[in-house]
């Protein structure tokens, strides 16, 4: 009976984690930002304008700016708007030729990152608008790749970077891409944005409400493809694969912890019923099959498969892991031979997260304190009066 039941658990944990990650292993190519059919941008080379929010981003952003530089389909403008940094920001942004914008007082009821997408919107002259976070980084062809994706789709196009990692901690993040995928959607599934690369054309986001429409939502890369869809502006998302990519968390593993933390309810809320009842399956899947082999291994009487069947199901289960985590970023044959660790940190990370809901405690980033959740708490900013800049549509 008892063999009957671990079995089932087994199967439908393994079934859910083909329907989950099964998509990123068979269409992870059509998932990736379409490549230029001949080489070269779209016809008329649409003047792109980049904005990019930044608060304490001394050390991530010349990447991103050298990279801009390098472009083949050159932005007519990159503004950089400081969000209260106090770090060297602004020096290190003025050197690479960006147009530095500071973010002003911002106005009661908004979030940080809202208010300088929204000051870098009003400012902006192209007629594609491009936002990108501080850590990203771009290849040459990049922004053409981008252009010709909205000639083809129009309205909000987006982008998931591909996740690179340099050191051991780096890849326990792996796990937290996929939920974040998973949650948000690609190619036409698209059930929101991924907030680090979104290009919009200045009619679709002024007909969606642009950034002021999510303007308190510390989900708004998400949000804002929801009032895009509702606005009847197209959404359409991919991933970044080797024309689009990052590095989250260089700091350090304490910085990893804050920031997963930090996302993991967001994330959590938007991810369909039916998602989480998959994840569910998957990870009561996973955790027996680790169970059972952890047992097996120690020959224990109340061991149910034998240590040869128990080898081949973690072996099944990491497989699935390691081919489906490589579409998110550079994780690799190490991800996949640990996975149960992977799932213990996720798990933690969940746990904390719950904590700091239920206690209403907070997280240091950048800098300010914030709450992981939409609980109600923001970094501690004294109440503003000034109206938003208005975005007009320029043809």
């Amino acid at each position: 009976m008892l063999y009957a039941f671990l079995s089932l658990m087994l199967l439908l944990g393994f079934v859910s984690g083909i329907l989950l990650f099964g998509p990123r292993i068979v269409y992870v190519r059509s998932e990736r930002l379409p490549r230029l059919t001949d080489g070269s941008p779209p016809a008329g080379e649409p003047a792109v304008s980049v904005v990019i929010p930044a608060r304490n981003e001394e050390h991530r952003i010349p990447t991103l700016l050298e990279s801009l530089n390098a472009q083949s389909h050159q932005a007519i403008e990159v503004i950089v708007v400081d969000d209260e940094s106090t770090d060297g920001t602004v020096r290190v942004c003025e050197r690479y030729g960006a147009r530095i914008v500071p973010a002003g007082d911002r106005p009661s009821g908004w979030i940080g990152k809202t208010w300088a997408c929204t000051v870098g919107a009003s400012e902006a002259t192209g007629t594609l608008i491009l936002f990108l976070d501080a850590d990203v980084e771009l290849s040459p062809h990049a922004i053409a790749r981008l252009c010709a994706a909205h000639a083809d789709h129009g309205g909000a196009i987006s982008v998931q970077p591909y996740h690179r990692t340099r050191r051991i901690y780096e890849s326990f993040s792996a796990l937290f891409n996929a939920q974040a995928v998973t949650a948000v959607g690609v190619r036409g599934d698209a059930r929101g944005l991924f907030g680090p690369c979104i290009l919009m054309d200045r009619n679709s986001y002024g007909q969606c409400g642009g950034h002021e429409s999510v303007r308190n939502s510390i989900l708004d890369d998400v949000d804002l493809g929801r009032a895009c869809r509702a606005s009847g502006v197209p959404v359409r998302n991919y991933l970044g694969g080797k024309a689009i990519r990052y590095r989250m968390y260089p700091e350090g593993p304490m910085s990893m912890v804050n920031g997963w933390t930090k996302n993991f309810l967001r994330g959590a809320g938007s991810t369909p019923t039916r998602v989480l009842m998959l994840q569910s399956l998957w990870i009561i899947g996973v955790v027996t099959a680790f169970a059972q082999t952890t047992i097996s291994l120690t020959d224990s009487s109340v061991a149910v498969f034998t240590v040869e069947q128990a080898a081949v199901i973690y072996a099944i289960f990491a497989i699935l892991v390691g081919l489906s985590v490589r579409s998110y970023g550079s994780f690799g044959f190490g991800v996949a031979v640990t996975f149960p660790l992977h799932l213990l940190f996720f798990g933690f990370i969940m746990l904390r997260a719950l904590w700091m809901h239920f206690r209403g405690g907070t997280i240091e980033w950048r800098g300010r304190r914030v709450c992981p959740d939409e609980g109600g708490c923001t970094d501690p900013t004294p109440d503003r009066v000034e109206e938003p800049p208005v975005v007009e549509s320029r043809s």
